[in-house]
């Protein structure tokens, strides 16, 4: 498995889902894509950090459900991809308040726990598909061209 390979792959989540950048660092993705690609970037990456967190924190709890090595694993690299934009650019990630967004998607995820249950179900595809891409080397792999 790619995982094993490369301990920590350049993780980030754009349009709504997670991509990887497999031909280098952070750092040489942000060189290579528009300031408003990287704020999406920066913004979508730290939200859907938080909502990981989120999601093990409060909504497995609520929905009674478990929390994987893999769930862990993803949720590590979301967190260590905001730490990478946060040394690339940490005045822009300064600007998210994680605290207050977490308090939003915590509040939701107590309002909305069916719904929850669909989004925890949507997370473990794009797991499945991340994995699956990441070990075989043929998965989705977004190159800065397709941004």
């Amino acid at each position: 498995m790619a995982k094993k390979k490369e301990q920590h792959p350049t993780l980030f989540i754009f349009n709504g889902s997670i991509q990887w950048y497999q031909e280098g660092s952070m750092l040489e993705l942000h060189a290579q894509i528009t300031e408003e690609e990287w704020r999406i970037i920066v913004s979508d990456t730290i939200k859907y950090k938080v909502f990981a967190d989120c999601l093990k924190d409060v909504a497995c709890p609520i929905l009674e459900d478990s929390w994987t090595d893999e769930d862990e694993w993803f949720r590590l690299q979301m967190e260590i991809a905001v730490s990478r934009i946060r040394n690339i650019d940490p005045l822009l990630v300064a600007k998210f308040d994680q605290g207050q967004i977490r308090a939003e998607y915590t509040k939701q995820i107590q309002q909305n726990s069916v719904i929850v249950k669909k989004e925890i179900e949507i997370y473990k595809k794009e797991q499945l598909r991340l994995n699956v891409g990441l070990s075989n080397g043929n998965g989705k792999s977004t190159k800065v061209s397709d941004l």
